[in-house]
């Protein structure tokens, strides 16, 4: 009910006793789709009026004070600043409230769900519009609307006249009869045609309708604002008596509106966050889901078993004349078919060189089958893991809740390499990070050009640069300790291997120099650098250093 005529009527009445007689601060905009206009009250007070447009659960509240950041806002409408207020009024036949200031000056709050507008007007000429768009729509810079039935006027004698409540009803050209009340009854929305049906019960005659809709036009015109924060779609703000047991009460409109604002702008971050954190969890599940199903180990093992049965039949052939430059077709001894076989070759490379690495192929692709094998037992724990914290995180409401729960799962979350983390990341480097020890922390690229930023923007002379060696990865940075702490650097190095194309093998050889013996490899894509002196560690590929 936020922008129902009923509740603007009041919010206007109220704000008149408070504001008339006092005078504009100062306007602006601290954020998008919100304007703040300031007031000094009649009394010397501080209250600030907020509009906001383009949101459909927040339209007009009031805070207290006059909050206002130091950075990032844009005055507006500094022609009426220090000007005192003389009238605040509500249109009799729109949601639109005025604010009546001095030397001809008017401020008009158009409170139309997706179409709210802030105006200036002076002696009825648009000066400024918050949104140009809807001010043109109005008609040549001119505030003026179509002539439109007066809502109280209009209403009264039909709660009066049951006979001509009647007879309006049954004119009606449509079809339901919710339709027909709207088309009669101005002022009344969807929601309260849907709550006058409602109270209706199951008896439609035109004598209950009209006996119902009287009880709820007097009910509007002494509000109960009250406000539901216990729904799962976030608070509800209403003037009607028949409020939820849940709901809070408040003795005015003003207060019940400033309160459910509040609430509503923390559930709309607590949601933001929600889906922050939500959508990390899916999409580190789909990745996992991903490498579950691409990891086959009866195809690696096929296709271990070829490299080593075409290395045998090179061995069997080496002083063959059959050879070409890149392969060469040998009798197949392990097929009973006597069907002869084709091997490719490295045209660099002798027989007995190509077998050599043949046979390094089918026991890298064997290790593979080996970490593959282990790797799968830890991602489906992952996976349970993930499964479990997004049920859990369809249960936040809050965002205490979201702390909450932060915090109860950090170690699990940091397990599974999201950190606990949601929302704004003021001052953190754009990597991934892991801390080693007390005072050493491993940042880690996440992609060529992000590799480059890490290496040659944001890494010092004397840090850690580690690398998987022969194979392509992340390049890792580690700050705060020194070459001689082998320790630290050892677990440096698991984590740069497994953030390699080689996690899967048993061991992974990782190089490792400061930083200032890198630099950028001449002609080749961002990303890739070439190292002039490097030492090696050979490690077992781990996710953290936990």
């Amino acid at each position: 009910m936020l922008r129902n005529y009923f509740t603007l009527y009041h919010l206007a009445t109220e704000l008149r006793g408070i504001l008339e007689e006092g005078y504009v601060f100062e306007i602006f905009s601290q954020q998008r789709n919100e304007i703040t206009i300031s007031f000094i009250t009649k009394t010397g007070g501080h209250l600030q009026l907020m509009i906001v447009t383009g949101h459909p659960n927040l339209c007009i509240y009031t805070r207290e004070g006059l909050n206002r950041k130091q950075r990032n806002t844009v005055d507006l409408m500094p022609e009426v600043t220090e000007k005192h207020v003389s009238a605040i009024t509500i249109d009799p036949s729109d949601r639109i409230i005025t604010i009546v200031l001095e030397e001809g000056f008017t401020i008009a709050l158009q409170l139309f769900s997706a179409k709210t507008n802030v105006l200036l007007l002076k002696k009825g000429t648009v000066l400024h519009s918050c949104k140009e768009s809807i001010a043109a729509s109005v008609g040549d810079k001119k505030a003026s609307l179509p002539p439109r039935p007066e809502i109280l006027r209009s209403l009264e004698p039909l709660v009066n006249d049951r006979q001509l409540f009647s007879e309006r009803l049954d004119e009606q050209e449509e079809d339901t009869v919710s339709d027909r009340l709207r088309s009669m009854l101005p002022g009344f929305d969807n929601r309260l045609v849907r709550e006058l049906l409602r109270r209706c019960t199951d008896d439609g005659s035109a004598e209950i309708i009209h006996e119902t809709f009287s009880n709820l036009f007097y009910e509007l015109l002494d509000p109960a604002p009250s406000v539901d924060i216990s729904g799962e779609q976030g608070p509800e703000f209403s003037i009607l008596h028949n409020r939820p047991d849940s709901s809070i009460s408040f003795d005015s409109v003003m207060e019940a509106l400033a309160f459910y604002s509040r609430k509503r702008w923390q559930f709309n971050k607590t949601r933001v966050l929600v889906r922050e954190l939500d959508g990390k969890l899916r999409q580190r599940l789909k990745k996992i889901d991903r490498e579950l199903v691409n990891f086959n180990p009866e195809k690696l093992s096929e296709q271990a078993e070829e490299y080593e049965t075409n290395g045998h039949l090179l061995i069997a052939n080496l002083y063959s004349q059959e050879r070409k430059k890149d392969r060469i077709t040998v009798p197949n001894v392990f097929d009973t078919s006597g069907a002869p076989k084709t091997i490719a070759l490295k045209p660099e490379l002798n027989l007995q060189q190509n077998a050599a690495l043949l046979f390094e192929k089918a026991a890298k692709t064997r290790d593979r089958i080996k970490g593959g094998q282990k790797r799968n037992s830890l991602v489906a724990e992952e996976k349970n893991d993930l499964l479990f914290l997004i049920e859990e995180v369809g249960h936040l409401s809050t965002s205490a809740d979201v702390r909450d729960f932060q915090e109860k799962n950090l170690p699990l979350l940091r397990k599974i390499g999201l950190g606990g983390s949601t929302g704004k990341r003021s001052g953190q480097a754009p990597f991934r990070t892991f801390r080693i020890s007390e005072k050493a922390i491993l940042y880690v690229g996440k992609n060529a050009k992000n590799n480059e930023k890490l290496t040659f923007a944001f890494a010092k002379p004397h840090d850690i640069w580690l690398h998987a060696r022969g194979a392509a990865g992340s390049h890792c940075v580690l700050r705060g300790t020194t070459m001689q702490q082998k320790s630290e650097i050892e677990r440096a190095a698991e984590i740069a291997a497994f953030y390699s194309s080689a996690k899967h093998s048993e061991l992974v050889p990782v190089m490792y120099t400061e930083k200032k013996y890198i630099r950028r490899a001449r002609n080749l894509p961002p990303g890739q650098v070439v190292a002039e002196r490097e030492n090696v560690i050979m490690v077992k590929p781990a996710r953290d250093c936990g």
